[in-house]
């Protein structure tokens, strides 16, 4: 044999010197090229070496930016061939001048990949921040004066020391404040009652601050936060605006008129260890050290880039970053950025980018990494990445959430899609810490995806999101699928109307399978959090064996048209309020072979009978409702199927072999699910399944992670009280002009419509209540406002004073919310402005218009109850005129739960109500 380098060729081999060229020159190029990154070493380097050569003349290179480059030198120089690549990457901190970027020029092959992956067991940390060092001691605090700050090159947003974040100077230090009072919206067509960019404050929570324009609000909305920059506070009126009002999907006292609050980024507020101040002016960075920390012993880092990497390809364009792995390192310090308008996102911090961002990928991968200490999300596969992994990372101290694949807007081409991502075996926790809607694994516009084996806890929102669309059109977001994931430990007081897993869309072929889901905690207005939330005309999943419990809503929801879900072989256990919420069904869902199981609260929703009644009414499918097991531990006759009881639920054909029996859990209250093998689901087919393989998997110390010290069981909280009656005694002259009216629901404010308080005119003092109704406004019965009054007994009154325009047309009516409407109204009486006065299709009198009328509506509530009511009619001048036995229409009418006016004509046109009274006599 001869031996030529690495060529071999038998001895009585032949060749030319070319042909030898060419084999040697193609057993070269196959080899695969390693380089070397370390912290002592220098980009001039080759990077062949793992360490330094004694006379330092080569070397490991010293950064990963400097390893892509000479990969890049030698492909161009065509010295490295098409064999794999792997950048080995030893422990130690790289500080990142800019975001390590990836092109397609630095693609590998299937056969060929590039890796950059941590060398040994020590992480790599690339580090998008800067050590702050020199402080001095003034006071309680460590200051030091940054040039970089001073001279405007340089500002930030987060502190962390020795690895933790650290809280900007805030007021209050915790909890929230509350808005005590709102403002009134502009006196224009089209625009909302409640000022978007104001609204008044308790006396001392706001102050005229240093630096004012540093400081910011952030509002604490349903499920989301806004931030708004501060513009001024006019101090004698308590008043704060911002530099620019919320955007259209929010507005401020939605929820509640006393919404929360916090202030962030204020000098003044620097008043506990562990807070931090930066001035923008001086360039000082103040910090209040917690216990045991020591000047000059302390490790403080500051982020310089919001962005960490980028792989930087374009789909749309045809040019892809091919086969590139990123394994094994951290991703650390990146900050985030607040636009001098502020931001408003509608839902899970949509806008918000992610540290590190993919698009135009192919067969890309970040493995066995860590993504912590960062203003946004962790990882985002945006645009047109297919065929990627995210797996076994670690993604925790979030400004905002996870990981992110797909986008808001739907690609126009297959090509711009993302699509065929694997995010598996993920570790995903402490997050929104400035995004607080931000959430753990969000897709879409995006399908054939697989969400597997990740482990979500300790978000204040959502776990894991899915869709992204609204209507029933067909769209990008299907044949996903979710499974053996551990999400848990949610909401945690923050945010409301959130899920465990969230759906949004028409999808069909996804899957939500094997996955346990527990622990929803969300705030409490509204207090809503479900364990599978599969929303709007969300439709086609199909949900199997799946465990959900201790949720506060309820452990599934599906609402508001769309549908056609398999839901099969479940477990719905511990809830707080309620077990489901099935309502508002298009296309009826199947509910087969679940476990449902309640220690408290009600089965279903109520208002879900509606729907149901309105498909029984129509000859049509309820649903295929069978072979489920029920339970209540308080007993069977604690399950209502709505207003019906089960022998009724069975005869409208819902649910004729399920039962009503106990599951025969090991151990419920230990939340040890396994079916005893006497349990009478079995006999209804349900087919147990495992949970012991779900969460994450791996070596011993990787799953370790789950074991989940700092997430200890929680007690079901007892079920909400039932509301108290709510007596209404408004003149009007307590609210300002322009705003809507007190302890009121206002709808159907747009084309012009209104319902505001106004000085225009008054049936006695200087306001009332001013509905302005709008020709071109639908439906015909908006603009409307309710009270709700919650009366369940007694005799109850009413009464208004009402000034009509000649062209005005309006009725007030009172409606129970155990049965559907039209079943659920009581008394109903019309005006219009012609005079007359109409009850049960009967003009009963008539009333001048434009002159004050007094009028009184009186009945009795209760199961046995007269089906009568009483109207008073007086106007100014006259006899009042009293009709007596008016008669009840709804059959279902009870209670007094809503009382509402409707104006209803179809002109521009007004009417005015003054010195709104609802009392009771018990």
């Amino acid at each position: 044999m001869i031996h030529r380098n690495n060529c071999v060729f038998p001895a009585t081999f032949s060749f030319t010197l070319a042909a030898w060229l060419l084999l040697c020159t193609a057993a070269l190029a196959a080899e695969p090229l390693v380089l070397h990154v370390a912290p002592n070493g220098d980009d001039t380097w080759s990077g062949r070496l793992a360490a330094p050569n004694p006379g330092r003349t080569d070397g490991p290179l010293a950064s990963l930016a400097g390893a892509r480059d000479a990969i890049r030198r030698l492909r161009a120089g065509h010295a490295a061939g098409p064999g794999p690549v792997t950048i080995r990457v030893r422990g130690g901190v790289y500080r990142l001048a800019a975001p390590f970027g990836l092109e397609p020029q630095d693609s590998g092959t299937a056969e060929a990949p590039v890796v950059f992956e941590a060398a040994g067991n020590k992480r790599p940390v690339l580090s998008g921040g800067r050590a702050i060092a020199g402080f001095r001691q003034n006071g309680p605090l460590w200051e030091v004066e940054i040039p970089q700050v001073k001279a405007g090159q340089w500002y930030f947003r987060q502190l962390f020391v020795n690895g933790q974040r650290r809280q900007l100077a805030r007021s209050p230090n915790s909890g929230y404040h509350r808005i005590a009072a709102l403002v009134p919206g502009p006196a224009r067509p089209n625009t909302k009652a409640v000022a978007q960019d104001q609204f008044i404050f308790a006396p001392g929570d706001i102050k005229p601050w240093g630096r004012l324009g540093d400081a910011y609000i952030v509002l604490m909305h349903s499920w989301e936060t806004s931030i708004h920059p501060i513009k001024s506070i006019a101090e004698g009126e308590n008043t704060v605006h911002f530099t620019a009002p919320l955007k259209e999907w929010w507005s401020i006292g939605h929820w509640e008129a006393s919404q929360r609050y916090y202030v962030e980024n204020v000098r003044e507020l620097l008043d506990q260890p562990g807070e931090w101040y930066l001035n923008r002016e001086t360039g000082v960075l103040s910090y209040w050290p917690i216990p045991g920390e020591k000047l000059g012993e302390t490790e403080v880092v500051a982020p310089v880039l919001t962005e960490l990497v980028r792989f930087a390809g374009n789909a749309d364009e045809g040019r892809f970053v091919r086969h590139i792995t990123l394994r094994g390192l951290a991703f650390h310090h990146a900050d985030w950025v607040l636009g001098p308008k502020g931001n408003s996102s509608t839902q899970a911090a949509v806008e918000v980018p992610a540290a590190v961002m993919a698009d135009g990928t192919l067969n890309c991968a970040i493995e066995r990494s860590e993504v912590a200490h960062i203003g946004g999300y962790g990882i985002w596969f945006r645009r047109g990445c297919k065929d990627g992994q995210i797996q076994q990372n670690r993604l925790f101290d979030l400004g905002a959430g996870g990981i992110r694949v797909g986008e808001a807007e739907m690609a126009r081409t297959d090509v711009a899609e993302t699509s065929r991502t694997l995010v598996d075996n993920n570790h995903i926790f402490d997050g929104g810490h400035v995004y607080a809607g931000a959430v753990g694994v969000w897709v879409a516009k995006s399908s054939h995806n697989r969400i597997s084996h990740n482990d979500i806890h300790n978000l204040r929102y959502t776990g894991i999101s899915v869709g992204w669309n609204w209507g029933l059109d067909a769209n990008r977001t299907h044949h996903n699928l979710i499974e053996f994931n551990h999400v848990h430990n949610l909401g945690q007081g923050v945010l409301s109307d959130a899920g465990l897993i969230y759906c949004l869309g028409v999808s069909p072929g996804s899957i939500i399978r094997n996955n346990v889901f527990h622990d929803m905690w969300p705030y409490s207005q509204p207090a809503l959090g479900w364990g599978i939330y599969l929303d709007a005309q969300c439709g086609q999943y199909l949900v199997e064996d799946n465990l959900v419990y201790n949720t506060l809503s309820g452990g599934l929801m599906f609402n508001n048209g769309g549908h056609a879900h398999t839901i099969r072989n479940n477990i719905f256990a511990l809830s707080a309020n309620h077990a489901l919420w099935p309502y508002s069904e298009k296309r009826p869902s199947t509910f087969r072979r679940n476990i449902v199981y309640l220690t408290q609260g009600a089965l279903l929703i109520p208002y879900g009978e509606k729907s149901l009644n309105e498909s029984l009414a129509a000859k049509e499918s309820p649903g295929d409702w069978d072979e489920n097991l029920f339970w209540h531990t308080d007993g069977p006759e604690q399950l209502r199927f709505y207003g019906r009881s089960f022998a009724e639920w069975e005869a409208i054909g819902l649910d004729r072999n399920s039962r009503i029996a106990d599951p025969q859990f090991m151990d419920p209250a230990a939340h040890d699910f396994r079916l005893k093998p006497s349990s009478p689901a079995l006999q209804l087919g349900f087919q147990p399944f495992a949970i012991s393989g779900i969460g994450l998997y791996g070596d011993p110390a990787w799953v370790a992670e789950s074991r989940h010290a700092d997430c200890p069981p929680r007690p079901l909280p007892l079920p909400p009280a039932p509301p108290k009656p709510m007596a209404i005694d408004d003149d009007f002259e307590k609210t300002a002009a322009g705003m809507p009216p007190a302890h009121a629901t206002v709808s159907g404010e747009k084309e012009g419509a209104s319902i505001r308080v106004s000085e225009d005119r008054a049936a006695a003092g200087r306001r009332s209540l001013k509905i302005t109704d709008s020709e071109s406004l639908q439906p015909s019965w908006e603009p409307h406002f309710y009270y709700q009054p919650r009366f369940t007994s007694g005799t109850i009154q009413q009464s208004f004073d009402v000034w009509l325009s000649p062209s005005a047309r309006f009725f007030t009516e009172w409606r129970d919310d155990a049965a559907t409407y039209p079943q659920n109204v009581g008394s109903t009486v019309r005006f219009d402005g012609n005079g007359n006065v109409t009850a049960g299709g009967n003009v009963l009198t008539q009333v001048p218009a434009e002159v004050w009328v007094h009028v009184q509506i009186e009945a009795t509530l209760g199961q046995n109850a007269p089906r009568t009511f009483k109207l008073t009619i007086t106007t100014t001048g006259a006899a009042a005129k009293t009709f007596a036995d008016l008669s009840i229409p709804g059959a279902g009418f009870r209670e007094l739960h809503w009382l509402g006016f409707s104006s209803t004509a179809a002109a521009d046109t007004t009417f005015y109500l003054d010195n709104m009274s609802i009392t009771g006599r018990f």
